[in-house]
């Protein structure tokens, strides 16, 4: 049996087979016991985050177990080479949001799944490490190949391969909270007013902008109070920013340092469940330079909108 799957009494009288006869005498009893077993395991199915999680079954047939990856369990993929293929590093920061606009598109390729007991419980991409130490960005990561519900945390591991040249970096979103009960999330669309916020959330970009709002990404806002950028030893949701854009909540993001992927640190979860959100639509890795040629940083925006949406916006839209 899934994990996820309910056994109610009408399945267990239809799926019992020879043991009808057994159900016939004994009656209610056995009716309020099973009864009671579903209601246990839907419970426990809730309190898990495992309820609307999608199936092994639920992937196209092309895709096929890989190895274990960071300790993060068994993983499903398709296609070859299993890492995502670079944007290139002619562009960087703001610069290459226009030309991400004429190839606009989530792909999925680069994609791989977690699995736990015939469930999906994670999604993510595949990037190599040699890439982004030399400043390469990525976008139109889709999260939206299946259905998939809103993630609780994200991670960034280093997978070491039998070469440097061949170690991966795996961006994985988590569909099941890490530590206690799921908390209440939003369905797809329902995007966030920027109201539930919590106060200390001030906007920081981009102040040369008519009313700080940049165009093809949206309003930011961060607790001015830490670090911009998240440091691989960072607890809690240090470096977390969100992007608005007409009164809604549009994204959430975290930034790197690139010198930490030159070195090939990891950074452990990354909370996502602050305040509910939707499920993400599509993210983007995007490189900006240092001065004067200095390693720079990358920011993961975490959109809830398509992106052929926000790469249109020269300025911000009326309404979402």
């Amino acid at each position: 049996m899934r994990a996820c799957e309910l056994v109610t009494v009408h399945d267990w009288h239809q799926a019992a087979g020879p043991a009808k006869t057994v159900w016939r005498y004994l009656g209610a009893s056995i009716a309020i016991a099973v009864m009671v077993g579903a209601a246990a395991s839907g419970a426990t199915a809730v309190a898990q985050g495992t309820v609307g999680l999608p199936q092994l079954t639920d992937l196209p047939s092309s895709y096929r177990p890989v190895s274990e990856l960071a300790d993060r369990g068994v993983f499903y993929a398709a296609g070859t080479p299993l890492y995502r293929i670079d944007d290139g590093d002619s562009h960087h920061g703001f610069d290459a949001l226009p030309v991400w606009e004429e190839t606009a598109g989530a792909r999925t390729q680069g994609g791989v799944y977690g699995v736990e007991d015939d469930v999906i419980v994670s999604a993510g991409y595949l990037v190599r490490q040699v890439d982004l130490a030399a400043g390469r960005s990525f976008h139109g990561l889709s999260l939206r190949g299946l259905d998939l519900p809103p993630a609780y945390y994200v991670t960034v591991d280093l997978v070491e391969g039998p070469t440097p040249a061949a170690n991966l970096y795996l961006w994985l979103w988590h569909f099941r909270p890490q530590y206690g009960p799921a908390r209440h999330m939003l369905a797809a669309e329902e995007l966030p007013p920027v109201e539930s916020l919590p106060p200390r959330f001030s906007v920081y970009a981009c102040a040369e902008e008519p009313n700080s709002f940049c165009p093809r990404m949206g309003r930011h806002y961060t607790d001015l109070g830490k670090r911009l950028g998240r440091p691989p030893t960072a607890t809690g949701d240090d470096g977390l920013s969100y992007g608005e854009a007409a009164g809604k909540l549009i994204f959430i993001e975290y930034s790197f340092a690139q010198t930490d992927f030159q070195a090939g640190v990891s950074w452990g979860a990354m909370p996502l469940d602050g305040l509910p959100i939707p499920p993400i639509d599509n993210a983007h890795i995007l490189h900006y330079e240092g001065a004067d040629g200095a390693p720079g940083r990358f920011t993961l925006h975490m959109y809830f909108i398509p992106e052929e949406t926000y790469l249109s916006w020269d300025r911000e839209p009326p309404r979402l």
